[in-house]
């Protein structure tokens, strides 16, 4: 078998946007369409914070400052909590999840205290724990980034995520298939394989820059959906 064509960083984002907008829109929207339109939307929705999390390692290892990443990660995660509570409640945004996990990652880079280093993961842990991804977001960032030179390492890092979430939605779907049940379940299966299918393909290279175009998208979509909900 051929392999698959190799995919750069833009075509990862692309795919991490769409796969945000439809899980967003299943979220949002889910109870008023059709079932096989929310299975689909919600398993496309898998896609997204593998890939957001991977692209973060990445950045953090070719960035010419981590300042200014964590700079940019901050203002459009202050800007985009507004949507996002109108949306989802009074939960951290996913771009402050992957502000902690940037911060993770430059303390074991630079402390060289492990003491220190242990409180700052710990402190991380605590503050995920009230964002979206929860406690899982920084632990796949973290195995994204220590798996890395290892063959097939993302395969092994998304067997964390896979049997954390899979199997809890595998027994939900035995237990009572439903459109929900089943998009959830599409969600950590279908997309999970998908996002680790396009990682294991990813060349290093950068692609099409988008690197604004992702930052603004992300308030614009959510306000956009938002408004949606008044009107509809």
């Amino acid at each position: 078998m051929d392999r698959l064509p190799s995919a750069s960083a833009f075509i990862l984002k692309v795919a991490a946007i769409v796969g945000m907008t439809c899980n967003h829109v299943a979220n949002v929207f889910g109870g008023a369409l059709p079932g096989g339109a929310m299975v689909a939307l919600y398993a496309l929705g898998g896609l997204t914070f593998p890939i957001m999390a991977y692209l973060l390692c990445e950045g953090y290892r070719h960035t010419s400052s981590v300042l200014r990443y964590a700079e940019r990660l901050g203002v459009f995660a202050a800007i985009s909590q507004v949507p996002y509570s109108l949306l989802f409640g009074a939960t951290g945004n996913v771009l402050i999840t992957l502000l902690i996990g940037l911060g993770m990652l430059w303390a074991l880079d630079r402390m060289r205290s492990r003491a220190l280093c242990a409180l700052a993961m710990l402190a991380g842990l605590v503050v995920s724990s009230l964002c979206d991804w929860g406690v899982i977001g920084p632990v796949m960032i973290l195995l994204f980034w220590h798996l890395h030179d290892r063959p097939r390492g993302v395969a092994l890092a998304m067997l964390v995520p896979l049997l954390a979430f899979g199997l809890p939605a595998l027994s939900w779907v035995i237990s009572e298939t439903t459109p929900l049940s089943l998009g959830v379940l599409g969600y950590y299966t279908i997309g999970f394989g998908l996002a680790t299918v396009l990682m294991l393909n990813y060349n290093g290279r950068r692609g099409r820059p988008m690197k604004w175009f992702f930052y603004v998208y992300y308030p614009a979509h959510l306000m956009v959906l938002w408004a949606l909900t008044q009107i509809v």
